[in-house]
């Protein structure tokens, strides 16, 4: 019979081999004989950690701690796991137990980096990213995390340096090419960071982040067609859900007057709906009878196409028709590149539209006083999109121009970030807007739109009213790089964030050119 020592090197020989089960059952064995060995608790918590028994490691991690409390490696472990539970409160609390057990666990200091990072607590996260790299040279998660933290302050050069350090402590880790990529395409260096995330996909050809990067890369750079093909093919191998109908998918050739289907795949934002309905008319001049399907938000809108024959709510009984497409493949199927791009605007009716709504809006909107200039204002997105936290400006800062005399601001924000709605100058209109037909028409009564980047910028566009677009540092691909204009949208001017988060600076930006836009606005009225 074996003695508690000898099974307990049997279990670590197991545990090293990854025979976790035979390596838990020996640990197992030795608590028969000795319960409160700490580090075996640890060891059986670490063994069901690494198998996902996310319970089971809670358990024996509280149980080591329970005999030793100022085991570290026990609280480090233990704070990874509440992370893993999207609970940073506990998580933290165990990180810094570790650090008072053992102020010299790099591990710990990194991990607490991280939590620190996701509370906005910037230079605490640096601190600690920084000690975990003094105590550990060669801990490359403390360099890639210290990356994201200078990243996010919008502090690049050093953040490549760690990217970089990074790289080289895992040169077959993925995700090392891409963080590296991410922060030079960020710096518009877009050979570089291509080259990066083709050396990353070649060690891990099916993850979906590596792909996306690449994809929003081609993109942001211009090269569409290269990048629609790569998108559309990515799209539909990964969508959860994806549409299955028996009839063909077009292929771009010549309808003859055949019924074709352009659907709204699960998942699409309204913005990419808005923004690709502008080829239904295209499709149109190739001989197809249009039939849409849509979300009902957007039935109303598009209904004032004059190319559609019919627009379908999803989930309703469709038309019959010949063949079918994605409407978000209409770009790759129609080969479209920088110099082909439909931007002929409006594309919706804007007499449909009125004839549809106008009747239940304000007052103020109905006629224009001499010298009064409409303003419409979206200041945040869908908090469900992954980056609204970038995309989604404070309404705070958009007070250096909310007090501008002889503008009258009207608010089209709805959502969760209406609530940060707070200026007596600022009209809400949130109640008459039930969906986008409603949201087009008071944009008919405007006369510019200020907004983020959301649904409303494409719809503003689309409908040829002069639109500011505020974009995040790292803005979505479809603004491209460095300008201030859209192939998209004849009608929208740009205003980007000099770096991450520097909404002040754009906003400053904008109450100068609202300034200037008045005056304009006020001389050509000083003559009709």
């Amino acid at each position: 019979m074996l003695s508690p020592t000898e099974l307990l090197n049997a279990a670590l020989q197991q545990h090293q081999a990854g025979q976790l089960l035979e390596a838990e059952r020996l640990y197992e064995a030795v608590l028969l004989d000795q319960p409160d060995q700490a580090n075996v608790l640890y060891l059986l918590g670490l063994a069901n950690h690494q198998r996902g028994r996310l319970e089971a490691a809670t358990m024996w991690y509280l149980r080591a701690i329970a005999v030793n409390p100022e085991y570290a490696d026990a609280h480090n472990n233990l704070g990874v796991l509440f992370v893993q539970q999207g609970n940073l409160q506990q998580a933290t609390v165990h990180y810094r137990a570790a650090l008072r057990a053992n102020p010299n666990n790099a591990h710990a200091h990194a991990n607490l980096g991280v939590i620190l990072q996701q509370l906005y607590q910037f230079e605490a996260a640096i601190a600690h990213h920084q000690t975990a790299i003094q105590l550990d040279p060669h801990l490359a998660v403390a360099h890639t995390n210290l990356g994201h933290t200078l990243k996010e302050l919008g502090q690049l050069d050093a953040a490549i340096v760690h990217y970089q350090t990074s790289r080289q402590l895992m040169p077959t880790n993925p995700d090392s090419y891409r963080d590296l990529g991410d922060a030079l395409l960020d710096q518009g260096r877009v050979r570089e960071a291509l080259d990066l995330y083709n050396q990353a996909i070649s060690l891990a050809p099916n993850q979906v982040e590596l792909l996306s990067s690449r994809i929003r890369a081609l993109l942001i750079s211009g090269r569409l067609q290269e990048g629609f093909t790569e998108y559309d093919r990515w799209r539909l191998a990964n969508a959860p859900h994806p549409r299955m109908f028996s009839q063909p998918v077009w292929d771009g050739c010549f309808l003859n007057g055949a019924s074709i289907l352009l659907y709204v795949e699960p998942g699409a934002g309204f913005g990419d709906c808005i923004q690709f309905i502008r080829y239904a008319s295209l499709v149109a001049t190739l001989g197809g009878r249009v039939q849409i399907e849509c979300p009902l938000p957007l039935v109303r809108l598009f209904q004032t196409l004059a190319c559609v024959e019919t627009v379908t709510a999803t989930g309703n009984p469709l038309p019959p028709f010949a063949v079918q497409a994605s409407l978000l493949s209409l770009p790759r199927i129609l080969g479209t590149t920088l110099e082909t791009i439909p931007n002929q605007v409006p594309y919706f009716s804007a007499d449909k539209l009125a004839a549809q709504t106008l009747p239940s809006l304000p007052d103020s909107l109905s006629g224009k006083p001499q010298g009064s200039l409409k303003v419409g204002l979206v200041w945040g997105g869908n908090v469900a999109h992954s980056h609204d936290r970038d995309r989604s400006c404070p309404f705070a800062a958009f007070q250096p121009f909310l007090d501008l005399a002889g503008i009258e601001f009207y608010s089209l924000q709805q959502g969760h970030h209406q609530t940060e709605l707070s200026h007596p100058n600022v009209m809400d209109l949130s109640g008459y807007l039930q969906d986008f037909a409603d949201t087009a028409t008071v944009i008919q009564q405007l006369d510019l739109v200020i907004t983020v980047d959301t649904a409303v910028a494409h719809l503003a566009g689309a409908l040829e009213k002069p639109v500011w677009i505020l974009l995040s540092f790292a803005a979505d691909w479809r603004w491209l790089m460095a300008r201030s204009n859209s192939p998209w949208y004849p009608t929208a001017r740009l205003f980007r964030q000099p770096q991450r988060r520097a909404w002040g600076e754009v906003c400053q930006q904008v109450a100068i050119a609202l300034h200037e836009f008045k005056e304009r606005y006020s001389r050509q009225n000083s003559f009709c």
